[in-house]
């Protein structure tokens, strides 16, 4: 089980270091409403800091509130300005549940929701959609958006949901070492990072050059795990296949015999 938490300004300042070992992944809540500094949430450069030193895979959701598709378009560049040079290992989402748009007819929302999960998409970035279980059964149930991710609030031993789904938020009275009071508690049905990675999504190519499936030639240290802390062998001028890669590591990329940093990878002319 891909176990995780979802947090916001609400948990205060956490404590990630006594988090991490209990968590594989986290959710970091980016922001609120329309592309205004205020509603940028308050602890969100910090948590997104913390989850990179510490190697904490993590993605990020936006609490919407549009009504009209003036307002989504804000929502886009909100979430854009601030997830520019992160390195999102897991999905961007929308977070739908504010009244207002509930309120909204069913085609209206469906046309906010896919406008913003659209754009996001255009931009390069893996996204889906937040919302109960009730309200994907009935105000999000379009067919529309079937080609979007579900992370589904369903707080319950069972998880019910008929649909698609790549995430589940199992309860909201988790209780973790390092955060003060309760914080949500998640499941990933996906190994997002890979399929992120793979797909060349979240811009994470920018900083990794080499994906699953590459081969290579290397000339360096072997190590046994992705921290790079103990040498398992040098290999000179041997050809790899990459197997793995993980981002916020300082081996990123797993072969057969362990795992390589990326500046002793190298391409042999033709």
């Amino acid at each position: 089980m891909i176990k995780g938490i979802d947090v916001s300004s609400y948990q205060g300042r956490i404590d990630w270091d006594r988090v991490k070992p209990h968590i594989d992944f986290a959710i970091l809540r980016c922001g609120y409403g329309n592309n205004v500094k205020s509603q940028d949430d308050v602890y969100f450069e910090r948590n997104a800091s913390e989850c990179k030193r510490l190697g904490i895979p993590f993605g990020v959701y936006l609490f919407s509130y549009a009504t009209n598709l003036n307002e989504a378009r804000s929502e886009v560049e909100h979430t854009l300005r601030l997830i520019k040079d992160k390195q999102l290992e897991y999905p961007v989402f929308l977070d739908v549940e504010a009244r207002r748009q509930l309120a909204l007819p069913k085609n209206q929302l469906t046309e906010i929701v896919k406008y913003y999960c659209d754009e996001m998409e255009h931009a390069g970035y893996y996204v889906g959609i937040y919302a109960s279980l009730d309200r994907f059964n009935s105000n999000l149930n379009s067919p529309e958006l079937d080609a979007f991710d579900k992370w589904v609030a369903l707080w319950s031993d069972r998880f019910t949901y008929k649909g698609k789904a790549g995430m589940w938020q199992r309860t909201s009275y988790e209780e973790i070492p390092g955060i003060n009071g309760r914080v949500d508690g998640d499941v990933a049905f996906y190994n997002y990072p890979q399929i992120i990675r793979n797909a060349g999504l979240n811009h994470l190519d920018e900083t990794l050059k080499y994906k699953r499936g590459d081969k290579l030639y290397l000339s360096g240290d072997v190590y046994e795990d992705s921290d790079a802390t103990v040498i398992r062998e040098k290999i000179c001028d041997e050809e790899v296949t990459i197997e793995a890669v993980f981002a916020n590591k300082a081996a990123p990329y797993k072969i057969s015999n362990g795992y390589v940093k990326q500046e002793e990878l190298y391409k042999k002319c033709d």
